[in-house]
């Protein structure tokens, strides 16, 4: 069974079929390579994020991690987990007050594809819980990418019986330093997911 996070399908209705093949390699082989944009290759400066807000907001945790990160042996990567962890004290999001909690598993189907919720970041703000996606990138994630996120998201969440409002999941752009809401779910994303489902379990055996 085709089995993917919510965050690639996202990015894959933005792609022509062709082009779909290599997010479901990396979906199908995750640990084959060191994929940039995968959430694992900047999973040290994501849990750093989360231990700051655990620690109500402690600069440290994120020193604690810049000085970590010195030990992670590909330059490449030490150098983007430090970006990150800047980009991220310097933005807005530092500011807020989010107690994280248990990132439950959430999982739907749809033909035969496996939609996870994978989210970054689950937490309890004032007294709405949250669920977050962060951009790590160096370029800022496309709209239309971060908003099919966020409704697919809603969209696991409800057939899971979990019945939230969209507005508490969110799509955090750290190169922006904007987190993005929206306000409805479209149906047609959900018609484009059933239809990409059907591409994606085309496609599964032959990568």
């Amino acid at each position: 069974m085709p089995r993917l996070t919510v965050k690639a399908i996202a990015e894959m209705l933005r792609l022509p079929a062709y082009n779909q093949t290599r997010i479901l390699h990396e979906q199908k082989y995750p640990k084959q390579e060191p994929y940039v944009f995968r959430t694992p290759y900047y999973q040290p400066a994501i849990a750093a994020i989360r231990n700051f807000y655990a620690a109500n907001n402690d600069k440290q945790v994120l020193i604690d991690a810049r000085n970590d990160a010195q030990s992670i042996g590909l330059e490449s990567r030490r150098t983007q987990i430090i970006r990150v962890l800047d980009a991220f004290e310097a933005s807005s999001q530092a500011k807020r007050t989010l107690r994280p909690i248990s990132n439950a598993r959430r999982v739907a189907s749809i033909e035969s594809v496996e939609i996870k919720l994978a989210a970054d970041l689950q937490a309890v703000e004032g007294k709405s819980k949250k669920v977050l996606y962060v951009n790590c990138r160096q370029v800022a994630v496309d709209p239309e990418v971060a908003r099919l996120t966020v409704e697919i998201a809603h969209w696991v969440l409800e057939q899971n019986a979990d019945i939230v409002p969209i507005e508490t999941i969110e799509f955090i752009d750290l190169k922006v330093g904007k987190s993005l809401r929206f306000r409805a779910r479209r149906p047609a994303t959900i018609r484009l997911l059933k239809n990409n489902a059907r591409i994606i379990e085309a496609l599964w055996n032959t990568v």
